[in-house]
């Protein structure tokens, strides 16, 4: 007999993908997947269900996998031939790592021999049409997961290895947004050619230039920026992103996150707190204690010790003087007097599945 709780649920699971877009699974499907993956525990999860390691597209192609190796159809000609063809080479490797975070070792390993296998002109197509931030992802995850690149960086490397000149021409017309992410990612890479020519693009943008584009961004954006700027000593730019953030209410803040996923949004308005001081939670961190503060707290104790081990002698009558306690309760209240009490701001652990340097969606 049917309960009330089995009447309201609906046919298909919805799931939001770190793409924001959402796909429809059917019941069977998500109890297949979830038979397959029993150690994410995403069948605990209310629906809807954010898969924020994943875009909606890789998504699909795992649930079909999944179906496939459960009706026991899932051929390696099948693989070639339907699931990964026609796909992008940023796309296989986006699969690769989502393959990686559910542990499905065969699939894995299947498109990386896939992408191995690929012929010099075979790549050379797949890449045609790729943006150069695209192009050093690929740099990238070739080095991270590729046995044997060589075919792949005869094709690629050329398009990425270019004078300072020839990037600036070629990101001339890049928004602030995009420039960060070059920024980071070629840092990530080596590529310091790129690197350069995209912070010097950002410094020869007026104050009205960057203001207008610091404007249009979200929460989740202007902590990206903020700290890529931190890093490349961008200044001006850092400041104009801790004044407008500081200029928001928390509601505001709240309203500007309300987009995101929700496992996501208490972090980012955990880090605007940190932003609206000008720093980052990994440098508050290291502050406390400063290390100042706690050199010189370590010598004072080391010095106080030493006093306290050292047998006081009255000079006057040559003997040990009794200690009544009284100077040394009024020494504990001078010293009480004295402390200064240092903030110290408590992040909630994280309990997701760490299996990769950094989310899926964040470059």
């Amino acid at each position: 007999m049917a309960t009330d709780g089995d009447c309201n649920k609906s046919i298909t699971v919805k799931c939001i993908c770190s793409d924001k877009k959402v796909v429809e699974v059917d019941r069977k499907t998500w109890e297949l997947f979830n038979k397959m993956v029993p150690e994410e525990g995403f069948h605990r999860l209310r629906e809807p269900v954010e898969m924020y390691f994943v875009r909606s597209t890789a998504f699909k192609k795992i649930l079909t996998y999944c179906v496939r190796i459960s009706d026991g159809t899932c051929s390696e000609r099948w693989m070639s031939d339907e699931l990964l063809h026609s796909e992008s080479l940023i796309g296989l490797f986006h699969l690769v790592e989502t393959a990686e975070f559910l542990n499905f070792e065969s699939l894995d390993a299947f498109i990386l021999k896939y992408v191995e296998d690929k012929s010099e002109a075979e790549i050379s197509f797949m890449v045609r049409n790729e943006q150069l931030h695209s192009l050093l992802k690929i740099v990238k995850s070739a080095r991270f997961y590729v046995k044997n690149p060589e075919k792949l960086f005869s094709v690629v490397l050329p398009l990425v290895k270019k004078s300072q000149e020839e990037f600036s021409q070629m990101i001339v017309n890049k928004d602030l947004r995009s420039l960060i992410k070059l920024i980071k990612m070629a840092k990530y890479v080596g590529y310091e050619n790129v690197r350069k020519a995209a912070r010097d693009h950002i410094l020869s943008k007026s104050s009205n230039q960057l203001s207008h584009e610091i404007h249009s961004q979200n929460l989740k954006s202007l902590i990206k920026i903020f700290k890529v700027a931190k890093a490349e000593k961008l200044q001006p730019l850092e400041d104009m992103v801790v004044q407008y953030v500081d200029s928001k209410s928390k509601m505001e803040l709240v309203r500007m996150v309300s987009t995101e996923l929700c496992c996501e949004r208490s972090n980012f308005l955990n880090e605007s707190e940190y932003l609206r001081r000008g720093t980052i939670e990994s440098e508050e961190l290291l502050r406390y204690p400063g290390a100042e503060e706690a050199e010189e707290a370590e010598e004072a104790e080391e010095a106080e010790e030493e006093a306290t081990n050292q047998v006081p002698i009255d000079e006057a009558t040559n003997q040990i003087p009794i200690d009544d306690g009284r100077k040394r309760k009024e020494e504990c209240k001078n010293r009480t007097r004295k402390l200064k009490l240092v903030p110290c701001i408590s992040k909630k652990p994280r309990t997701t599945k760490l299996k990769m340097n950094k989310d899926l969606s964040d470059i």
